[in-house]
């Protein structure tokens, strides 16, 4: 089960994703070099919080069942 602090870091990540795609195809940024640097650090901060957030797993404990 996920937790509230988790979800939020994968939708701001998904948020930050967006974003350096929208970045990556806009004419906001004039420089090529400026926009390329923003959005490589755009990508790469969001899809590695989306990695994160989708590969932490819940820890649970199996106890040995005596018979």
């Amino acid at each position: 089960m996920a937790t509230k602090s988790s979800k939020f870091n994968l939708w701001l990540s998904i948020i930050v994703t967006i974003v350096g795609c929208v970045l990556a195809c806009s004419s906001i940024i004039p420089n090529d070099y400026v926009k390329l640097v923003v959005v490589l650090l755009a990508l790469g901060f969001g899809l590695f919080g989306i990695m994160k957030s989708l590969s932490n797993t819940v820890s649970t404990e199996e106890t040995p069942v005596k018979e």
